[in-house]
């Protein structure tokens, strides 16, 4: 299996994994966290409030945003204009992982016949004038 596929692979596993823990954290919450929940139902927000009530969780989410900002300065790096720099900044601290495995996969599935991962994850986008902004 080539580079190329094998990261087609895994990051189509990332969208799978991503999207089962998430229905698993909303529909089967820890047994310390059930009182909180009693009555009112689960969802995105009183997860994260309930997850950064705890110092480790706190630490996680810190963690996790400074990644998920590192790699929002790549895709700024990469795309040559202000729109699409904007929409994958919001996809990326909405949705995490879920958009990072998107970017990946568009970037590759849109390198058709490209073998070289350089030139699939590491070339700047360009205006159709060829210039970078």
């Amino acid at each position: 299996m080539n580079l190329r596929r094998s990261l087609i692979a895994y990051f189509i596993f990332v969208l799978i994994a991503m999207t089962w823990v998430s229905w698993h954290a909303c529909v089967a919450p820890s047994l310390s966290s059930l009182s909180a929940y009693y009555g009112k139902g689960l969802n995105v927000f009183g997860g994260y409030v309930t997850v950064c009530s705890e110092p480790w969780g706190l630490a996680t989410m810190f963690d996790a945003y400074f990644g998920f900002m590192a790699f929002w300065l790549y895709v700024a790096w990469r795309e040559p204009t202000i729109i699409p720099r904007l929409v994958w900044f919001v996809a990326v601290m909405t949705l995490g992982n879920f958009a990072i495995a998107a970017y990946a996969l568009i970037c590759l599935f849109t390198a058709k016949g490209e073998t070289g991962i350089g030139k699939i994850f590491f070339a700047r986008k360009v205006l159709s004038n060829g210039t970078h902004l």
